[in-house]
């Protein structure tokens, strides 16, 4: 197995060993080609495995021991599952013989059954002759249409079991689905006819590594792009065709004048479309690489089943230059200034090296930055966009801190989100990650808070919360910590991090609501 997943292109495992898995490990380590990040829990340990697939493009995989080992990583594959992030688990199962018959065994649970509604891909090994195959299934389905996850079982005889050396896997690749041409033909003449269309770029488009074929096809309309959460950094947003993501204030005010949309690589989301009151153009041609959601949410004029670079780079062949009628317009919405921007967003962006890679966990500072954090690159801001998993953000930074060492990775939450893995903390220190954890402590869970605030006349019922003092608790693993409540102290902050050789914690406490720029 672990020569497969070598030939397979795994160079990383996350992941914790145990009963059933110590085998698995001990492959590993006799192969020496592979490398290991320790967890301290499961869960965490997918969410790093995930935090490096959005990071490098390239699957994460995550080792964990049969039953609680497997089951504690669950809400980590179902995050993968939803923001469709590559993501391969390999765990331990009881004997192959006994799996169904519920016996006793330790560890016993049906894996299988529990993980398929949220995987592309499920099977447990009941041969050792078909690992390759079983690997080979699994990286197919994770790669060569929409990204996913994907969950592999060994049962604990078969590892003591021979098997045939010299064992051989084949690469997946990316399937560059096409619509025929009668499709694409259609597409460009919709558009050549469109005075006012806007391009949607959704996580798709990174995926396929279509961005360059995106900004072409915006320049040769003339027209605008917006981006949905898991499409940011799909354009530059500098760009003078960016309008950033489409719950901008700028971006609202372009899409609600559109009379066209060409939606690349997304599936209008509840949360994207803020539960369907976002402005969609009435025309709207729809691109995914199934076809199952184009037409789901909303209707539309064409659907265009393929790979997004694909269908972009036979769009652009037949579209001319043209000078967009209401180029005005939406560059004066692009010049709108954001209302209230918050001061810990705007240092932020102005300190951190433009290569850094940016994770916000699922907190009210998180939902800022989804329209005012500007992203200048394709994978360099992150957030479980979808599934909205609280806790998400500290290990998933880990996994990107792995995945990208040279960079500089920043974590971005609140402290109800960190306390659910601080303990993550320690794994960062272990292996020396570039890793700066912003805290924003308000004592509360800010998003519920609000919600009861506004649903149920301020009747606060379990969102407020004790916390440790983080300097000292940053202190106890040995990472440099900062306490800041303004924008100078942020900035200085930062600055001594960036310098720091390993992780480092900066707080703000709630103060910083009462200070603006």
């Amino acid at each position: 197995m672990v020569e497969c997943l070598y030939r397979h292109g795994v160079r990383h495992i996350f992941g914790m060993p145990g009963s059933h898995s110590t085998c698995i490990y001990d492959a590993i380590g006799r192969h020496r080609g592979i490398e290991t990040t320790l967890c301290r829990n499961e869960q965490a340990g997918a969410f790093m495995a995930d935090g490096y697939a959005r990071a490098t493009g390239r699957p994460g995989v995550l080792c964990t021991t049969a039953g609680p080992g497997a089951t504690n990583a669950l809400t980590g594959i179902a995050e993968a599952y939803s923001d469709s992030v590559p993501l391969l688990l390999i765990a331990g199962q009881v004997n192959h013989d006994r799996i169904h018959e519920e016996c006793g065994r330790y560890h016993e649970m049906d894996l299988e059954s529990i993980f398929r509604p949220c995987t592309r891909f499920a099977a447990t090994v009941m041969r050792n002759e078909d690992i390759p195959a079983t690997l080979d299934g699994a990286f197919n389905e994770m790669l060569a249409g929409r990204p996913g996850p994907a969950a592999i079982f060994l049962p604990q005889d078969l590892m003591a079991a021979p098997a045939e050396a010299g064992a051989k896997a084949s690469a997946a690749s990316l399937r560059r689905i096409m619509p025929g041409d009668d499709a694409i033909r259609r597409a460009i003449g919709l558009l050549s006819q469109a005075s006012r269309p806007v391009i949607l770029a959704g996580g798709g488009v990174i995926s396929s590594g279509a961005e360059a074929e995106l900004e072409e096809l915006a320049r040769k309309l003339d027209c605008p792009i917006v981006t949905t959460l898991n499409g940011k950094g799909a354009v530059d947003e500098r760009s003078p065709y960016s309008l950033g993501h489409g719950r901008t204030r700028r971006a609202r005010m372009v899409l609600g004048r559109a009379d066209m949309m060409l939606a690349v690589g997304c599936r209008f989301t509840e949360v994207f479309t803020a539960s369907g009151t976002m402005p969609i153009p009435k025309t709207l041609i729809q691109i995914d690489i199934q076809p199952h959601p184009i037409g789901r949410n909303y209707p539309v004029a064409l659907g265009l089943a393929g790979d997004a670079r694909s269908v972009l780079a036979a769009t652009l062949a037949g579209i001319p230059q043209r000078q967009g009628e209401w180029k005005q317009t939406w560059q004066r919405a692009r010049d709108a200034k954001q209302l209230k921007p918050e001061w810990i967003v705007d240092v932020l962006r102005e300190q951190i090296p433009e290569s850094s890679i940016v994770f916000a966990d699922a907190c009210e500072m998180g939902l800022r930055m989804h329209t005012d954090f500007p992203a200048y690159a394709p994978r360099t801001f992150f957030y479980p966009s979808n599934y909205a998993t609280l806790g998400w953000g500290l290990p998933a930074a880990i996994g990107g801190a792995v995945g990208q060492p040279e960079r500089w990775t920043i974590c971005v939450c609140g402290d109800g989100g960190f306390m659910m893995a601080a303990q993550e903390l320690s794994t960062a220190v272990r292996y020396r990650l570039k890793l700066i954890v912003v805290i924003h402590n308000d004592s509360t869970y800010g998003a519920i808070k609000a919600i009861q605030r506004r649903n149920h006349e301020s009747r606060f019922v379990d969102t407020d919360l004790n916390n440790p003092d983080f300097a000292k608790f940053a202190d106890s693993f040995g990472v440099p910590s900062y306490r800041v409540e303004a924008p100078q102290g942020f900035a200085v902050a930062l600055r001594q991090a960036l310098h720091a050789d390993g992780p480092s914690l900066i707080e703000i406490p709630d103060t910083w609501r009462s200070l603006r720029i």
